[in-house]
């Protein structure tokens, strides 16, 4: 329905944050918003608390399912969207006031399909937030709407694969685009999707987004170490799909390299040989001079050094040689 905007929010077990998170989406100054929630079989009071909303608020809306996964409900809220457009919101995390008008406006000036915008991070336990800008986009974003044949090689790892850090036209994703239910790493490759599929893109560099990053919300499956993999494979069967892998193969390598090392710093000591042999079995062939160009970031170029060794050396031997990516996703 044009000129409403649909929020979905995934939800099990979030009681502790739930209502923080609800109130910031009806403090909204843009008002024509329906609210999804899906709650799969919350065994605290995060029901109760969306029925209390609901029974004040006909802008919310429960739907009750048995099914366990961020991907399914994410799924059955795109299902059930009747907005123009559709945002995500995970149930630990909020929105600043001002965060639809400003995503609808700029969309609808642009005829965006997709509408990217930075966000605020941090940590339990740290005192304030900390801003996550995609500023470094603007090399290659010139203020106008952009799509992914128009762009450069090394533009996509810039941009957040994050879900809800961007506003989508539903009808790009309806029936359409699906998040993988089967991984936990679903929104890697739901963006290469969106992104291949979007003719219109635009940033706004502005946060609008609090990401308490610490929070755990229980929404997702347990994860599986390799998902990060299967992720990445996928990642790389979508773009050739549409003819675009061989364009951002320096990019999407250097974020798998990233996230194969996280993956591996926050494994259980016990988890990592494994991880380590199946990162090596996949016999990634990659150019490690690209990443010593002054175009990739400090972090990066030490994430492909790092990546190198570990393709040639023993378990024991890189395990020996410490090393952490400190980086916020």
């Amino acid at each position: 329905m044009d000129g409403i905007v649909t929020v979905i929010v995934p939800v099990y077990n979030a009681g502790k944050y739930i209502a923080r998170c609800i109130d910031s989406i009806l403090s909204q100054t843009f008002e024509n918003i329906e609210i999804i929630c899906i709650d799969s079989s919350s065994t605290d009071n995060s029901l109760n608390i969306l029925e209390h909303y609901q029974k004040f608020d006909s802008r919310v809306n429960i739907i009750n399912t048995e099914k366990y996964g961020l991907a399914v409900a994410r799924n059955m809220g795109i299902k059930a969207a009747s907005g123009e457009y559709i945002l995500f919101i995970n149930p630990c995390d909020r929105i600043s006031s001002i965060t639809i008008d400003f995503l609808y406006k700029n969309a609808k000036k642009n005829n965006s399909d997709v509408v990217i915008f930075d966000f605020l991070w941090k940590n339990q336990d740290a005192p304030g937030y900390t801003l996550a800008s995609i500023q470094a986009f603007k090399t290659y974003y010139k203020d106008s709407p952009f799509s992914i044949d128009k762009m450069g090689s090394l533009s996509y790892r810039l941009i957040p694969v994050s879900a809800w850090s961007k506003l989508y036209r539903t009808n790009l994703i309806k029936d359409k685009i699906l998040f993988n239910e089967d991984i936990s790493y679903q929104d890697i490759p739901f963006w290469a999707e969106v992104y291949a599929n979007a003719q219109r893109v635009t940033y706004i560099p502005e946060a609008f987004y609090y990401w308490d990053r610490r929070n755990i919300c229980p929404t997702v499956k347990e994860e599986n170490a390799d998902d990060v993999l299967i992720a990445y494979q996928r990642v790389e069967d979508i773009l050739k799909k549409y003819g675009y892998f061989e364009k951002y193969k320096p990019s999407i390598s250097i974020l798998m390299i990233m996230d194969f090392l996280h993956k591996y710093n926050v494994l259980k000591p016990e988890e990592k040989e494994s991880f380590f042999n199946s990162i090596k079995s996949l016999n990634k062939i990659i150019d490690y001079k690209l990443y010593e160009s002054d175009d990739y970031t400090p972090i990066e170029k030490d994430c492909a050094k790092r990546f190198q060794l570990l393709n040639s050396v023993d378990f024991s031997t890189f395990q020996n040689s410490p090393f952490e990516v400190q980086y916020y996703d």
